[in-house]
């Protein structure tokens, strides 16, 4: 296996070079000037969504999304529907709090550089919240849910969101291997034994965001290096690794935006086998 690759290999390592970039040129802005707005707070925050109105507007729209979402899986009631409407509600108004609470701090301190710097501590999981929603397993809504609807719905809505997980954790693990594919062409013998390796070293990710792809090449980061070293040649593995070299010192920053979580490996329990846990 000595066969040579094209040196284009070198745009693989592109993706994780701009997000890198973009984290660092976010702070030098931000710790470089003084006298901020308003609307600049609320850039920082809500980022896509522009503005505070604009954010809660989708956040409604997504809680109606997720609860027809149940509803459709479990046959809600009509009592359900309320009670996880009201929840998801709840989340919402909860995140605002924390977002008033900001930006009072924010306001009182603006055109003090070294004190709005420290703003950003506080800012940047409110940015992790809405990047991968408000709805995770801390969420009221999903406390609701786990005691609102009945054993035999719950078990319907786990095997489906399961099966989802499953479905999107096989689509990110073909990402991964075009990515080396296109930098390092594999064969489709080890095309199929990195998908074997990747599916049982990895696991589903917990919130779903536009950096997944960073997420789950963390994970393949962890993975032994020999395992890999068996499947692709020195070239390849040589490429490869110098991808995987870009995010093992990234765990820490993928934590603080939300992407992983300190508690992945914890399962949502029905209402009986908390108490048994307890």
């Amino acid at each position: 296996m000595n066969k040579q690759h094209p040196t284009s290999w070198r745009s693989g390592l592109l993706p994780a070079a701009i997000l890198i970039l973009c984290v660092t040129h976010f702070d030098s802005v931000a710790y470089g000037q003084v006298g901020w707005t308003d609307q600049q707070l609320d850039q920082w925050v809500f980022q896509q969504y522009g503005n505070a109105s604009t954010a809660r507007a989708r956040l409604k729209e997504s809680l109606k999304l997720y609860t027809e979402d149940v509803d459709q899986i479990c046959s809600l009631s009509d009592a359900q529907k309320q009670k996880l409407q009201l929840a998801g509600q709840g989340d919402v108004e909860r995140f605002f709090r924390k977002y008033t609470e900001v930006k009072t701090k924010f306001q009182a301190i603006r055109n003090d550089q070294q004190k709005v710097n420290k703003v950003f501590q506080d800012i940047r999981p409110l940015q992790a919240k809405l990047r991968t929603g408000l709805y995770d397993r801390d969420s009221l809504l999903q406390k609701c849910l786990v005691n609102t609807i009945n054993r035999k719905q719950f078990l319907q809505y786990m095997k489906v969101d399961k099966d989802r997980q499953r479905f999107h954790h096989e689509a990110r693990i073909g990402v991964i291997i075009s990515l080396l594919d296109q930098a390092a062409p594999v064969t489709t013998e080890q095309r199929r034994e990195l998908s074997e390796l990747l599916r049982r070293e990895t696991k589903p990710l917990e919130k779903s965001s536009q950096y997944d792809h960073y997420a789950m090449m963390y994970q393949a980061a962890k993975i032994d290096e020999g395992k890999f070293q068996q499947i692709l040649d020195d070239i390849q593995w040589q490429v490869f690794n110098q991808q995987l070299g870009q995010m093992r010192g990234m765990e820490q920053w993928l934590k603080q935006n939300g992407i992983l979580s300190d508690d992945d490996d914890s399962e949502i329990l029905l209402p009986d086998e908390q108490v048994a846990a307890e």
